[in-house]
């Protein structure tokens, strides 16, 4: 049978996402998912139309809204199908895909009567470098708390979704280690340290102290973690909650999770003083789930977080940005001081 990859001319490019075209074109996706529609619905289904929407597009990734109209031969009866793909460079939405597969066959996401949820993984098409999961409702955990007075249930869902998560079986063998996440920044933190010499030494410090606790610490309990756990990365719809992106999963601390939500949520607090009622409420309900001791681990990976998001700042240099990034240093030596002096938030 001839691939997509022969049929549209594809060719395989690593770093650059060669068959976005594709799978933005209606007229090639609607024989793609009339084969989709057969395999997973039997021989009466088939694509009708499609309509398609970008959600986000940059450089590593493409996110797309697909709204296929199936078709029901034997009863004559359309329905909408809704769909969210993501398109990768090659070789790297597989392995996505895969980690996505195991949490829901774990039973822990796919439940209809569980209060948290992720997206159903429907298939990666390889020829496309394409992965295609079930569009989720309700509006990011971010929206919801800034919409309503109390957000009491909205916090201890967070806590619910990312303790659950850490609960799963491990989506792979090889755990991550501190500079695994260190490698994550963009640019590496070297390049900030030759950008920036003023805050080099303050870097090294984070970084020696980082590595030492992981040396102290090599016998803590790893999990499935997130990767980039953040405001975003939940959905809220009443009392359910699914997870999204799991671009990042990989097996770890998992305090490293609490730790990057830890950086977004105590920067709200500084500028909305209830938030920090919100983040002792988050920390309370994820011990009563998980135990005390990850949590007392948390600055050590908010340190990291404040690092990645200087790289950021100097690879966006947008107006301010030293300023920015002076700030977000020093935020990560005081994570470390208080890790040093056991204080927990």
């Amino acid at each position: 049978m001839e691939s997509l990859t022969e049929k549209f001319g594809l060719t395989a490019q690593h770093g650059t996402l060669f068959t976005l075209a594709t799978a933005l074109n209606e007229q090639a996706m609607r024989a793609v998912f009339s084969n989709l529609a057969l395999r997973r619905f039997g021989p009466n289904w088939s694509c009708a139309g499609v309509r398609l929407e970008v959600l986000r597009r940059r450089s590593q990734r493409c996110v797309i809204r697909y709204i296929v109209d199936l078709l029901d031969h034997r009863h004559a009866i359309n329905s909408d199908w809704r769909l969210i793909g993501k398109v990768y460079k090659a070789g790297v939405g597989e392995g996505v895909f895969q980690h996505m597969q195991k949490l829901w066959r774990s039973g822990l996401f796919g439940s209809t009567d569980s209060a948290v949820s992720m997206p159903e993984p429907i298939a990666f098409l390889p020829d496309l470098c394409l992965l295609l999961q079930q569009e989720i409702p309700g509006e990011p955990a971010k929206t919801v708390l800034q919409q309503n007075a109390s957000n009491a249930k909205t916090i201890r869902l967070l806590a619910h979704v990312i303790a659950t998560l850490h609960r799963a079986p491990a989506v792979c063998t090889e755990p991550f280690a501190i500079d695994d996440l260190l490698q994550r920044c963009h640019p590496r933190y070297p390049d900030l340290c030759r950008a920036c010499p003023e805050v080099a030494a303050k870097i090294e410090f984070i970084i020696e102290n980082a590595r030492a606790f992981e040396a102290q610490n090599r016998h803590m309990q790893f999990a499935t973690i997130h990767g980039d756990f953040h405001l975003g990365q939940v959905h809220i719809d009443h009392d359910r909650a699914w997870l999204l992106d799991f671009d990042a999963v990989c097996v770890a601390d998992p305090a490293a999770d609490l730790g990057n939500l830890l950086v977004f949520l105590k920067s709200k607090a500084s500028r909305h003083p209830e938030w920090h009622d919100w983040i002792a409420a988050f920390l309370s309900e994820y011990a009563a789930m998980m135990g005390p001791g990850i949590a007392s681990r948390a600055p050590v990976y908010e340190a990291i977080t404040h690092i990645r998001r200087a790289c950021k700042c100097l690879r966006l240099q947008q107006a301010g940005w030293q300023n920015k990034m002076n700030k977000m240093i020093e935020q990560g030596v005081a994570c470390v001081n208080q890790l040093n002096t056991n204080e927990v938030y």
